[in-house]
């Protein structure tokens, strides 16, 4: 008995389910939130109880981006890598139909073949999902590459160090554990696959060049509580999307893609960073000015903080009372652990008008570092320099900043002081650089709450960065490419909508 009307029937229940959700009166991210846990869950049953192949679950998944991509605020040409990879630099809470369905299979084949009834041993399985993707390949595939990372061992991933993380080995693994390890290793293709797609992109796949940059991932909570011009502000930019005079031309809806500023080409690039006007006006300063006040906020909440409580370990020792087993040392009392080591006294001074100045000696020089972390007791400065440079630059960036100081720092030590230098990078997408983890998180008490403090600062740049773009062009020349947004969404964030960007995000 062949299930083909059951693959049918399924299609008719996506897309009757998607129109249902498309004509209620919620907001666009909120219907994305009742496709996630409503429509999808419901549509996985009969995709894994009957035999329906990958290709119809294709179908289903590209009715599925088209409606989030509408709802979300999206272009049409936005590729799937954006909505589901885990390993782009924006990482959405959305999970993909098609990738459930085959972890659905693989997981229900490996149930058979570890089962311990007699009869369904002896039994071999077989459940079809069409020519395009056999599930018994893929997950015979998967125990290669477990297989074959067990023989190669330990190794380093990404810019992590050796160590650094944990591997589960597939012949020390048993039952449930290794059903898990195959689905997770078919997750891992899929994202791959992924990857592989956005590198051949130049325009989507900017973010693969942006290895100095730490992972931006949004929960739904934060969706929740942001309004859906940002949302969709947010993904254009990182995704190059944004209504520049470049992609106008790119999309036919202008001829010119000078700035209308300093008749430079008019990219998401130079918009955001690169822009003389845009500098000699104010608005790269008045951008970093107010990431830093918030840079400064968040160092000064490390005064105080205390590290872990009190933990007990055995000291085994021999006879003549020598130690058989140091182990790690203990701490008898709680300690106090700032951006200065060894001290409680530090201060924290900034360089804007509402905070304190920096100290009389670093006064008397010419360079004023954005942050000032001091103590007089120990005689020890960290200066904090903050950039917010454009992603692809965050390395010769953090060089840069590195040398500026380098000749300040060694007049501090010959004076007496233990002086660091420390540049962090903020990129002008919001994305926090990896200097932040190797340079103000290690050293602080903060170290413990550093991914809140990052979505901080990351949500904070992404409230100013739309400020940045120019003034709005004519609606002629951006009207007609989507009318999503074109129901009531735009007093919901002030701020956002009283902005310059919230025009082109308005009328496209």
């Amino acid at each position: 008995m062949k299930d083909t009307k059951r693959g049918l029937e399924t299609v008719e229940l996506a897309t009757e389910g998607l129109l249902a959700i498309n004509r209620c009166g919620l907001q666009g991210k909120l219907k994305v939130w009742c496709l996630q846990f409503m429509l999808i869950p419901k549509l996985l049953w009969p995709l894994l109880v009957y035999e329906i192949c990958s290709t119809t679950v294709e179908a289903i998944e590209a009715k599925i981006n088209k409606f989030t991509r509408r709802w979300l605020g999206l272009p049409p040409g936005l590729k799937d890598v954006a909505m589901y990879c885990r390993k782009a630099k924006l990482r959405l809470p959305l999970k993909s139909n098609l990738e459930e369905y085959k972890c659905g299979k693989a997981r229900l084949l490996s149930m058979l073949e570890d089962s311990e009834d007699p009869i369904v041993k002896t039994v071999q399985p077989t459940i079809k999902t069409g020519r395009k993707w056999k599930v018994v390949e893929a997950v015979d595939e998967a125990k290669e590459c477990l297989k074959i990372k067990e023989v190669i061992g330990q190794t380093q991933t990404d810019r992590k160090g050796l160590g650094s993380s944990t591997s589960k080995w597939w012949s020390k693994a048993e039952g449930k554990e290794k059903r898990y390890m195959v689905i997770n290793e078919i997750r891992l293709n899929e994202d791959s696959r992924r990857v592989q797609k956005a590198v051949q992109q130049p325009q989507q796949g900017q973010w693969t060049n942006w290895d100095n940059t730490l992972q931006k991932s949004l929960t739904w909570n934060e969706i929740w509580h942001m309004a859906p011009l940002r949302i969709s502000f947010l993904i254009r930019s990182v995704y190059d999307f944004l209504p520049s005079n470049a992609n106008l031309v790119r999309w036919g809806k202008k001829e010119d893609p000078t700035c209308p500023l300093c008749q430079g080409r008019h990219t998401t690039e130079h918009v955001l960073s690169s822009c003389k006007i845009a500098l000699s006006q104010g608005r790269y300063t008045w951008r970093h000015n107010r990431v830093l006040q918030e840079l400064a906020a968040i160092i000064s909440t490390a005064k105080g903080e205390t590290t872990l409580p009190n933990t007990n370990a055995l000291i085994f020792t021999t006879e003549g009372g020598a130690k058989s087993w140091h182990g790690r040392p203990v701490r008898t009392t709680n300690q106090i652990k700032c951006l200065l080591h060894g001290c409680d006294d530090w201060d924290v001074s900034a360089d804007l008008p509402e905070w304190d100045s920096h100290p009389s000696i670093i006064k008397e020089t010419r360079l004023r570092p954005d942050i000032v972390i001091h103590s007089a007791s120990t005689q020890q400065l960290i200066m904090v320099e903050l950039t917010v440079p454009y992603e692809n630059r965050m390395e010769e960036t953090h060089i840069y900043k590195r040398e500026k100081y380098m000749n300040l720092t060694k007049e501090l030590e010959n004076a007496g002081y233990k002086a660091v230098v420390m540049p962090v990078e903020v990129g002008a997408r919001g994305f926090v650089g990896t200097s932040w983890r190797s340079g103000i998180a290690p050293g602080s008490a903060i170290h413990k709450e550093m991914r809140v403090w990052v979505r901080i600062l990351a949500l904070c740049h992404l409230g100013v960065m739309t400020w940045v773009w120019p003034g709005p062009l004519r609606v002629s020349e951006v009207q007609g490419r989507n009318t999503c947004y074109k129901g009531g969404f735009f007093s919901e964030d002030s701020l956002l909508s009283s902005s310059p960007m919230s025009f082109y995000l308005l009328n496209m």
